[in-house]
């Protein structure tokens, strides 16, 4: 298929080592981006679901009958 020596002394120049490190910014940056994903769309679901509950809770205290002493 390829020739590895020929590869290999590619991957060694300075071209080829430059081509590495931007393909190794570019994966972490892609990797970046999917955890900043993940993380904010289990914080706003977290966060929707803490807001029904508070009004749920407000709901149920206007219903309840409240003790007058």
């Amino acid at each position: 298929m390829f020739n590895q020596e020929v590869l290999f002394e590619y991957l060694s120049s300075p071209e080829g080592i430059n081509k590495i490190i931007v393909g190794i910014i570019i994966v972490g940056a892609i990797n970046a981006i999917f955890i900043t994903f993940s993380v904010r769309s289990t914080y706003g679901a977290a966060k929707i679901e803490r807001e029904k509950l508070k009004n749920q809770q407000a709901k149920i205290d206007r219903l309840s009958p409240t003790k007058q002493e």
